[in-house]
């Protein structure tokens, strides 16, 4: 008994170590869950009026990606992953940014809330498929790389905000190095997103 109760506090210790070390990537993964949250309520309240116009989108989409060969979807999806990198990225050169990142991560999570939203409320249950298959792998891996970028530019942010009221220096090759890495993380995302088209997409496209 004794052994179990130290385990539990040892258990629930490291969960309290853990949260604290990452309270600010908890936050922003509250933030972007709002954010999937407020889309597909929006799609909900507006479905009827949207219908037409997401089912256009997402055949043009599905269409388009039926027709691309490995590189050109890898291209494609490495394309929109990076430009929200680098936009967290400035933002952590910003004494002011952390609302920035934040705003980021809530517009993303509206993005993915209209987009799933959108197929299940034109497509229904076998709209499920798709967003299982070809949305939700690289959805989920995408946003994990950009809570930890999120989390980097939220501190450096902080800290250059400190070093320019004189509390000490703020060196930015670890914050670049970091960034680097979660680059590379996101060639491999858009890879896997690639194969995962080229291997299911025949399943799906096109979606009419």
């Amino acid at each position: 008994m004794i052994k179990k109760a130290g385990r539990g506090q040892q258990f629930r210790r490291g969960i309290r170590k853990l949260l604290y070390r990452n309270e600010i990537f908890f936050l922003l993964a509250v933030l972007f869950l709002t954010g999937v949250f407020i889309g597909a309520v929006l799609i909900r309240a507006n479905g009827e009026s949207w219908q037409g116009f997401i089912q256009q989108i997402i055949a043009g989409f599905a269409d388009g990606r039926s027709h691309q060969t490995i590189a050109e979807t890898f291209l494609q999806s490495l394309a929109g992953s990076s430009l929200f990198l680098c936009a967290i990225f400035l933002c952590g050169f910003c004494a002011v940014g952390q609302p920035l990142v934040c705003l980021i991560l809530l517009f993303r999570g509206m993005g993915y809330g209209l987009t799933a939203g959108g197929v299940y409320s034109v497509y229904g249950l076998g709209g499920m498929g798709y967003v299982a298959l070809l949305l939700l792998p690289n959805c989920i891996l995408t946003v994990l790389v950009l809570l930890r970028a999120g989390q980097s530019a939220f501190r450096f942010s902080t800290g250059l905000y400190g070093a320019m009221k004189g509390s000490g220096k703020l060196t930015a090759r670890p914050y670049c190095f970091e960034f680097s890495v979660l680059a590379v993380c996101l060639i491999a995302v858009a890879l896997l997103d690639s194969l995962c088209s080229c291997f299911f997409g025949d399943l799906f496209f096109p979606m009419q």
